[in-house]
C-alpha cells in the first residue's frame, strides 16, 4: 500500500500491483476482529479534514474486517486541565488522576474526544457507535496500588463484558470505546487506553491489537525493532531500554497476546496510512509483538 501521492506517479500496471499485493492479507483477515488504539497523542483537534487514520479504519471495515476502536486524548485532556489551572501528573506514563483530572478525562474522552471520532466515522461514510466502558458494565475496573506512589482515580481492567461490543459488530457498527471504567459500587476510574485495548483484544480473541502512537514502534539504541518475543519485551524491560510512556503500551501487548490475541502491532500513527502499511504489506512499518 501506498500514500496517495506516491500513486500519482504509478502506471496503471503498477498500481494494480500495489492492490494485488493487499490481496492475500485481505482474504487471510475478512472476518476477524482487530482493536485499534488511536493514540491520545495523535488525535488533534477538527481540521475539516478526514484523518487518514480514519480513512484506512473504514478501508478495513469495507474489506471484511471488523475493527474496533479504543480511544486516548491527552492533549486534549491536558489542554483542559491548563485551562482550569491544574497541572497534569505522570508516574510510569500513567495520568495521576484526582478528583477534578478525573472530571476533565470524562468530559474529554467521554464527550468531546469520542464523539469527533464518531462524527468523522460519519464523514467518511461509517455507522460508528461512541461508548465508554461504563457503558453496559464493559470495562469492571478497580483501582491501580501503584509503588512509586498514589496514581488516585486510576483503575485496572479486571473484566471485559464484551456483549455491548458484539451486539455493535453484529449489527454493522464500529465500536468507539473511550477507556472509562467502574467498580461494583460505582466508583468510576480512568483506564490508559492501552492497558483497556489490551484487556479488549484479549476477551474477543482479536486477530490483531494494533497501538497507533506517535512513535515508530519500539526502539533499542534509536533503531526500529520490527519484530519481538514477549519473552525479549521482558528481556527489555529490565534492562531498561523500554521506559516512560512505552512501558503501559508493552505491557498492554503482553496481556493481549496472554489473554488470546494472536499479534500486537505498535506503529506511529502520524505516518500516513500506516495501518494500512502494517497489515496489508510483508515488510510492514511498525514493531510486530508475537509468540
Amino acid at each position: 500500500m501506498m500514500t496517495m501521492t506516491q500513486t500519482e506517479t504509478l502506471t496503471p500496471a503498477e498500481k494494480a500491483h500495489v492492490l494485488l499485493e493487499a490481496l492475500p492479507y485481505i482474504q487471510k483477515f475478512a472476518g476477524k476482529i482487530v482493536v485499534i488504539k488511536y493514540g491520545g497523542s495523535s488525535i488533534e483537534p477538527d481540521s475539516g479534514e478526514i484523518d487518514p487514520v480514519i480513512l484506512d479504519i473504514i478501508w478495513l471495515k469495507q474489506v471484511g474486517l471488523y475493527p474496533v476502536v479504543v480511544h486516548g486524548g491527552g492533549k486534549a485532556i491536558n489542554r483542559l486541565l491548563e485551562r482550569l489551572g491544574h497541572q497534569a501528573q505522570f508516574i510510569d506514563g500513567l495520568r495521576v488522576t484526582d478528583e477534578p483530572t478525573l472530571e476533565a478525562v470524562e468530559m474529554v474522552l467521554g464527550g468531546l474526544v469520542n464523539q469527533q471520532l464518531v462524527a468523522a466515522f460519519h464523514a467518511g461514510g461509517c455507522k460508528a457507535v461512541g461508548l465508554t466502558g461504563v457503558d453496559g458494565g464493559l470495562l469492571a475496573a478497580q483501582k491501580i496500588t501503584h509503588e512509586k506512589g498514589d496514581l488516585g482515580r486510576v483503575g485496572e481492567v479486571m473484566a471485559v463484558h464484551a456483549e455491548p461490543i458484539h451486539a455493535l459488530l453484529q449489527n454493522g457498527f464500529l465500536p468507539v470505546i473511550a477507556p472509562l471504567g467502574c467498580d461494583e459500587q460505582g466508583a468510576r476510574y480512568n483506564i490508559n487506553a492501552d492497558s483497556a485495548a489490551g484487556a479488549i483484544a484479549a476477551a474477543l480473541g482479536a486477530e490483531k491489537l494494533i497501538l497507533l502512537t506517535d512513535v515508530p514502534g519500539i526502539l533499542q539504541a534509536g533503531e526500529l525493532i520490527n519484530q519481538v518475543t514477549p519473552e525479549e519485551v521482558d528481556a527489555l524491560l529490565a534492562d531498561g531500554t523500554i521506559q516512560g510512556g512505552m512501558v503501559p503500551k508493552v505491557e498492554a501487548c503482553l496481556a493481549a497476546l496472554h489473554g488470546g490475541a494472536q499479534q500486537v502491532h505498535i506503529l506511529n500513527g502520524k505516518e500516513p496510512h500506516a495501518l494500512l502499511l502494517e497489515i496489508f504489506t510483508e515488510r510492514g512499518v511498525g514493531t510486530l509483538v508475537h509468540r
